[in-house]
């Protein structure tokens, strides 16, 4: 007998929406680990691989040949967590598309999951691309007419002040934007419409949506912090083994990769907080549309 599929269009406080959240994991753990695992994993190893060489370099100064191919290392580990980043959201919000497209429970499969991701993946992309122009643009402004105001003699103090307070609305407008994704993917809306329809139904709701989204990042980062004991223990080590002028041999660099591709693991548990805001979304739009209400009366 399949279990009973959950219902998203319902008003939900905010125990109910972590509750619910780790509810449908449950229910659909094996499936979705699954559909992360050959999708987004493949991206997480290259990236837990790269990290791996870039922790042993960070160790061996004498085989660091320039400062150039410590730099480009970094920016290809960037552009890797972007492109994995894209993939998470992509299966994340693919599965639990095709979890809503259904009247009655079913497991999904992977094959599924991967044409939603084929259709999703790029307009997620572009979404990402345009927000990410649009706080830089702001970010490249303020400097511009910080530097023309300000001159050598400033105090430092006052600078970093500044740039505290400019942080702050663009912290604000961070949190009205995180429901673009599932508002695109679910409503299918464009880059524009997607934005103003989360800053809609975030009104009225920011603190709410802020604690929301900072009680799943403790979560996360509690439970990530298992991910990283292998690489702490290890880092020590060569710390110490560094310390006596030893270096590292071949057996502490291989350890130093496979560490640090099990922490990289990690970002796995974002899927936690996309889930969530996804429930966010459907209680928001409840209380302030009643939508699965008028369904509801629409079946009768």
């Amino acid at each position: 007998m399949n279990p009973q599929k959950i219902e998203f269009q319902r008003y939900r406080d905010f125990g109910q929406i972590i509750n619910a959240t780790f509810e449908f994991i449950k229910q659909n753990f094996g499936p979705l680990l699954k559909s992360l695992i050959f999708i987004v994993g493949p991206f997480l190893l290259i990236i837990g691989i790269l990290s791996g060489f870039y922790q042993k370099n960070i160790f061996s100064f004498y085989n660091f040949t320039s400062l150039y191919s410590f730099g480009f290392s970094i920016i290809i580990i960037i552009v890797g967590m972007f492109i994995t980043f894209q993939m998470m959201l992509s299966t994340t919000y693919s599965f639990l598309n095709i979890y809503l497209a259904r009247t009655e429970f079913q497991r999904i499969q992977i094959e599924e999951v991967w044409i939603g991701i084929k259709l999703n993946f790029l307009k997620l992309l572009g979404l990402t691309i345009s927000i990410g122009l649009f706080f830089l643009i702001v970010f490249i402004l303020f400097v511009l007419v910080v530097s023309y105001t300000i001159s050598s003699e400033t105090n430092p103090f006052l600078v970093f002040i500044i740039f505290s307070l400019y942080s702050i609305p663009l912290f604000y407008i961070g949190i009205k934007m995180s429901l673009v994704y599932i508002v695109s993917i679910y409503e299918n809306t464009g880059v524009i419409a997607s934005i103003q329809r989360s800053f809609y139904l975030t009104k009225n709701k920011w603190w709410f949506t802020f604690g929301l989204i900072f009680v799943l990042f403790l979560i996360e980062a509690f439970m990530g912090f298992v991910f990283q004991i292998p690489q702490y223990i290890i880092m020590f080590a060569t710390i110490f083994n560094a310390m006596d002028g030893t270096g590292i041999d071949a057996v502490t660099e291989i350890i130093i990769i496979v560490t640090s591709i099990i922490s990289t693991f990690q970002y796995l548990l974002y899927v936690i907080s996309l889930i969530a805001l996804a429930f966010h979304y459907f209680s928001l739009v409840e209380q302030k549309e009643a939508k699965g209400l008028l369904d509801k009366i629409e079946a009768i």
